[in-house]
């Protein structure tokens, strides 16, 4: 017997506003309160953002396209919906019931999904006298693709296997996430942590992992063809149990015959000849953990999708240089010049860059006459910033969890959906800063 078709009510945007208003009350122990309950109900386009809509009930319901923009959903049940496109950037979904919801195309940024419930569910419709009839009950596969899940909070969720295929993981918390057997191919994990995450079977295949971490993460008969794990944190023993022959690793400057010293030298030549001689730095891809160099002079070299956890590399010389996707966590960066440069997408969670000059690059062939530096969809967390030259600099999308920025000048910054969440700003000049998006900021 094929399952029942549900019936859906349609509800207006102002028979819902008076409907949250009670739910509201209900959450504030007032008098007249009610909870929202509106199971296999048409809710599509509907505005809910802001809203405080905790322990709500949406079973079945047609939300595709619906806002809920900031809105507190802690423990709301949203089993078997369809949230297609729906718009769920900032919102709290604490310990949320997301089993067999589809959230294909779903903007999930920033959300907070901490032990939520994302995995697949049957869906079992009432018939005319309200009696259910498990017989008939449908399976809702949860429906994830391509929905952007960047900087979201996944910590302790429970996920479908289905999850993730073509989706925006970027700088994701996935601590203790349960993923194992999850389809996760194709995905961009750059800069997700899933330190202690069961990986056990999880297809990786052709994911960008660069800057994730993984150490500690249980990665058994992990499939990770295609996988770029340059600059990601991880140690051989946490691939003990896979098959990493067909991922992209990175490599150390002896596997490539190469030796630093050389490198920087023909670099000077090529800096004081303006390219006539010597040769360009480039050393892209390269694990180079833990290097001691102070006062290292690469300015306008290539470093992209390098490692350098715990470098040495205070009042070094980055001037324009490309730095894009390395993971510099727990670097020692202070007074370092780093004008012009280019570190979107950076690890930069633990690094000390106080005093770091990060304006923007003198540049008289340009328009505006100068070269502004780029951070854009980087980590910092708990990142020394103090006393940091940041005026004009783009952090655009990046997290500063934590951060100390006490003292740093930020004059006409963009911090455009940034995660302020805990960061320090005493003393800060904030004069003509972008905070649009901005989230965590007091």
């Amino acid at each position: 017997m094929p399952p029942r078709a549900p019936k859906y009510a349609k509800v207006a945007q102002a028979d819902l506003d008076a409907a949250i208003k009670l739910h509201e009350k209900l959450l504030a122990k007032q008098t007249g309160g009610k909870r929202l309950v509106l199971p296999f109900h048409t809710l599509e386009r509907l505005v809910f953002a802001g809203k405080v809509l905790n322990e709500a009930e949406f079973v079945g319901s047609r939300m595709s396209e619906a806002d809920f923009q900031g809105a507190k959903l802690e423990r709301a049940n949203f089993f078997g919906a369809v949230l297609t496109r729906a718009n769920l950037r900032n919102a709290d979904l604490q310990r949320a019931d997301l089993r067999g919801a589809s959230l294909k195309g779903a903007n999930l940024e920033s959300a907070n999904l901490r032990q939520a419930d994302i995995r697949d569910g049957f869906i079992i419709v009432p018939d005319d006298n309200g009696n259910f009839d498990f017989a008939s009950a449908e399976r809702k596969s949860a429906e994830i693709d391509e929905a952007s899940f960047s900087r979201a909070n996944l910590t302790e969720a429970k996920v479908a296997r289905a999850f993730g295929r073509r989706t925006d993981l970027t700088n994701c918390i996935m601590r203790n996430a349960n993923l194992a057997g999850a389809d996760l191919s194709n995905s961009d994990l750059t800069g997700v942590v899933l330190t202690g995450a069961d990986l056990t079977e999880t297809n990786l295949s052709n994911c960008i992992l660069q800057g994730a971490v993984l150490a500690g993460a249980f990665l058994n008969n992990t499939k990770l063809d295609g996988a770029d794990l340059t600059a990601a944190q991880f140690s051989k023993k946490d691939f003990e149990k896979s098959d990493t022959r067909k991922a992209i690793l990175p490599k150390s400057l002896d596997e490539m015959g190469l030796q630093l010293g050389q490198i920087v030298l023909a670099h000077f030549d090529w800096l004081q000849s303006a390219g006539a001689a010597g040769a360009q730095a480039v050393l892209d891809a390269i694990d180079m953990t833990g290097l001691d160099a102070n006062g290292l002079n690469l300015s306008a070299g290539r470093i992209k999708r390098a490692t350098l956890i715990d470098a040495q590399l205070q009042s070094g010389k980055f001037q324009m240089t490309d730095l894009s996707g390395t993971n510099l966590a727990g670097a020692n960066l202070a007074s370092a010049d780093l004008r012009g440069a280019t570190l979107d997408k950076c690890i930069l969670n633990g690094a000390d860059l106080s005093n770091a000059d990060l304006t923007s690059m003198p540049l008289p062939t340009t328009a505006t006459g100068r070269w502004p530096t780029r951070v854009r969809g980087a980590q910092l967390h708990r990142a020394d910033l103090r006393g940091a030259k940041l005026a004009e600099c783009d952090f655009s999308e990046s997290i500063f969890r934590q951060a100390d920025l006490r003292g740093a000048d930020l004059t006409d910054c963009k911090l455009v959906d940034c995660d302020l969440s805990g960061a320090d700003l005493r003393d800060a000049i904030v004069d003509g800063v972008d905070f649009r998006g901005a989230i965590g900021r007091l």
